[in-house]
């Protein structure tokens, strides 16, 4: 009888101890502090709890982008498979946004700063958020233009406007720019002349290291080229953060602006952690891509310029980790 007892309590103990093993795990992957394809099983247990990934596509009025596209290459049954929810910018609220485990926003060159602040907070409250291109780099109302004397402790600081991404609504800041890593300049073919026909091959594409999800196998070297009607954001990462280098153009040669010289390599990929879990700053939930990540894979391109994978792992890697 005594043994009987022991083996039932350490039986207790066990089961204790696995539900607790459950509920951290569960935590972990939630937060985006651990990725779930860590332990395998794991992803499939945990969105049969969630159900299966909800992907949205947040798009305006004008910007880079074309949310229909992007939409048919990820529904496509020979590759992802997920068909993700068009949403117009005008009718999305805090609401809509958690109903959903990656949101992705481009084609919205035009938003207001409370729409920023939104998307803002859905990344800062564990969302998962992809970033694109120009958008959110035209204000509705230019008085929300945060400048560099309204934040700094500098009495001299100029009042110099910061960037389109730095806002600020009802005397706070909200700062796009930090929650994505970078500081945007402008569009290339609005700072270079750009063909009219034909491809235009600005660059090579160099992964910072392949052991990066979003660009795992990607090798170096390959032709970047974009086709008429697409463009790109050229961004330069701030100098304080916590964002990191995924991809970066190699342009060959310095690019300069406005006799400011950005060098010959510059962002197309990088990712930041914003995500927070009582008070504590946990995994990498925010991913900028300054090429809309459809124009990838434009038939319009000549197929050797065609990358799939770079759509393929930008789902896989943000929903699975």
């Amino acid at each position: 009888m005594f043994l009987d007892r022991n083996l039932v309590r350490d039986a207790i103990h066990v089961m204790v101890l696995l539900v607790l093993v459950f509920v951290l795990l569960f935590v972990l992957t939630w937060t985006g502090t651990m990725r779930c394809s860590v332990i395998p099983g794991w992803c499939d247990a945990y969105y049969g709890i969630m159900g299966r990934p909800k992907v949205a596509v947040v798009f305006g009025e004008s910007g880079l982008g074309s949310p229909e596209l992007l939409q048919q290459k990820m529904a496509n049954p020979r590759s992802l498979g997920v068909r993700p929810t068009l949403l117009n910018i005008e009718y999305v609220n805090a609401g809509n946004l958690k109903e959903y485990d990656l949101v992705i926003v481009e084609k919205c060159k035009k938003m207001s700063t409370e729409k920023v602040k939104m998307f803002i907070d859905y990344a800062n409250f564990g969302g998962k958020l992809v970033w694109t291109g120009d958008a959110g780099t035209e204000l509705v109302d230019s008085k929300n233009f945060l400048h560099e004397d309204e934040i700094s402790v500098d009495s001299n600081a100029e009042h110099k406007i910061i960037g389109p991404w730095a806002r600020k609504f009802e005397n706070k800041a909200v700062r796009l720019d930090k929650l994505l890593g970078v500081e945007y300049i402008g569009n290339y073919c609005a700072l270079r002349q750009c063909r009219e026909e034909g491809e235009n091959c600005v660059g090579l594409l160099n992964p910072v290291s392949t052991d990066n999800r979003l660009v795992y196998g990607f090798g170096s070297g390959n032709q970047f080229c974009i086709t008429k009607g697409e463009d790109f954001a050229i961004v330069k990462p701030l100098n304080t953060g916590t964002s990191t280098i995924v991809m970066t153009i190699d342009f060959l040669s310095n690019f300069v602006v406005n006799g400011e010289n950005y060098g010959n390599n510059l962002p197309l990929i990088i990712t930041n952690s914003k995500s927070r879990l009582f008070g504590l700053r946990m995994g990498q939930n925010v991913a900028y891509y300054a090429l809309p990540p459809e124009y990838f894979l434009n038939e319009e391109i000549s197929p050797q310029h065609r990358y799939t994978s770079l759509l393929e792992n930008m789902y896989l890697a943000m929903v699975y980790g």
